[in-house]
């Protein structure tokens, strides 16, 4: 964190007082120097061969987007809202992957009529429904298909993978699901997609992940005389969220990446394989503040409460969700903590409220909040117009310039796609 010697929060060398002036509260700003960092870092360390496709459903803004797509990442999108933004914002259909357990038929129609390079299939009924489609669209699909992996990991924060799960297809069916696969005439089978859960910061755990991924495919391959085109590994790389927790080591993730990579290469084809990995939360989340100002200050039966203008919201999974989320205040950098102060937000509900007590300066009027890590799942994943509330704007920073990415919400927009025909 840095701050100037009055104690004023610098983000991207830029004031965070000077945006809160320019834009106002509730307020998320992205540094795109620090997304260029890890991404750059994460693409040094693996090998050549495994191509990124970031996780657009950690952080969709259109121009965080554009940003990545000119670093040489991919997207990984989850929806067709997300395809909409990938198309829009210069992704080509052959840069795309999709994923998801609930795509419509309307979703396949889309992704097929996009090109997008490879849908994620999770289900046997999914691979059925994607033929039809492709046969009446007149293309032929690529699609890999989604493992839940009889082992899962432990030290995850969200499983996706092991256990039973609505994501992907079990390792004990796949033999059926392949089978099916090279009978259908609109489908072309290129590997498989394993990902076994977020937020993991020690590489070992992915790493396991991968080498296990990488046997179920060998099994596959030699028992189908099936060369693998595509590998997907998923995504799960984590970032610390207090001093307590590790950084993930991409260096060491990278040389054991290349590692595993190699020794299944002797023992099966790898020649064409392409690899891939996608990560969200760990290129975005350090870029992203939140900032909201301190709009009441108040007292009860011995507690202490800020009242904030921006809430859950505005930053569910910051505020609501994750204890551990670096808070300080913008404008007191350099004060030392005083007490414990509970952060509540506007909405009428007790659900509006840090989950715990923050260590905090003194806190006062019109004091500015700051939420770090929050550049992943912070506006995406928030309760977006709950009790009408109008979104809040998000501005992009880097080397000392400042630009808005999002104007902020109106009150009018929660009516903008409503019928105000009134009938009694």
């Amino acid at each position: 964190m840095k701050y100037s010697e009055k104690g004023l929060l610098k983000i991207g060398n830029v004031n965070a007082l000077t945006l809160v002036k320019e834009y106002g509260t509730p307020l998320y700003v992205y540094d795109l120097d620090i997304i260029r960092k890890q991404y750059d870092a994460l693409k040094r360390a693996i090998p050549k061969k495994v191509k990124i496709f970031y996780a657009i459903k950690a952080n969709p803004n259109p121009t965080v987007c554009s940003f990545l797509r000119s670093l040489g990442a991919g997207a990984e999108i989850a929806s067709s809202g997300e395809l909409y933004v990938a198309l829009k914002v210069g992704f080509e259909g052959k840069d795309i992957v999709y994923n998801g357990p609930g795509k419509t038929d309307e979703d396949i129609q889309y992704a097929i009529k996009s090109d997008v390079h490879i849908i994620n299939v999770e289900s046997l009924d999914e691979l059925h429904r994607l033929n039809a489609i492709a046969k009446n669209e007149h293309r032929p699909i690529k699609v890999c298909v989604r493992v839940n992996p009889i082992q899962g990991v432990k030290k995850v924060k969200m499983q996706t993978g092991g256990g039973s799960q609505k994501l992907g297809i079990d390792e004990e069916q796949i033999e059926t699901v392949v089978k099916t696969a090279l009978s259908l005439n609109w489908i072309e089978l290129q590997g498989i997609h394993v990902y076994v859960g977020s937020q993991i910061l020690e590489e070992g755990v992915l790493l396991e992940s991968i080498d296990n991924t990488l046997q179920i495919a060998g099994r596959m391959a030699k028992q189908f005389g099936l060369p693998l085109k595509c590998l997907n590994f998923g995504g799960g790389l984590g970032v610390p969220y207090n001093e307590s927790e590790p950084e993930f080591d991409v260096e060491n993730f990278g040389q054991g990446l290349t590692t595993l990579i190699h020794k299944a290469s002797l023992l099966f084809d790898l020649s064409e394989t392409q690899f891939i990995l996608e990560p969200g939360r760990f290129l975005v989340s350090d870029a992203g503040i939140f900032l909201t100002k301190v709009i009441s200050v108040k007292e009860s039966r011995g507690k202490k409460y800020a009242i904030v203008d921006g809430g859950i919201n505005h930053a569910f999974l910051p505020i609501r969700m994750n204890k551990k989320y670096p808070t300080a205040i913008a404008n007191k950098m350099n004060w030392p903590n005083e007490n414990t102060t509970t952060i509540g937000g506007p909405l009428c509900t007790s659900m509006d409220v840090f989950t715990n007590e923050v260590e905090l300066p003194h806190v006062e009027l019109n004091d500015i909040i700051s939420i770090f890590n929050s550049g992943a799942y912070g506006f995406s994943a928030s309760l977006l117009y709950f009790l009408s509330a109008p979104m809040p704007a998000e501005v992009i920073v880097q080397n000392g310039k400042h630009f808005i990415a999002r104007r902020r919400g109106k009150k009018e927009d929660f009516l903008s796609n409503c019928e105000l025909t009134f009938r009694f």
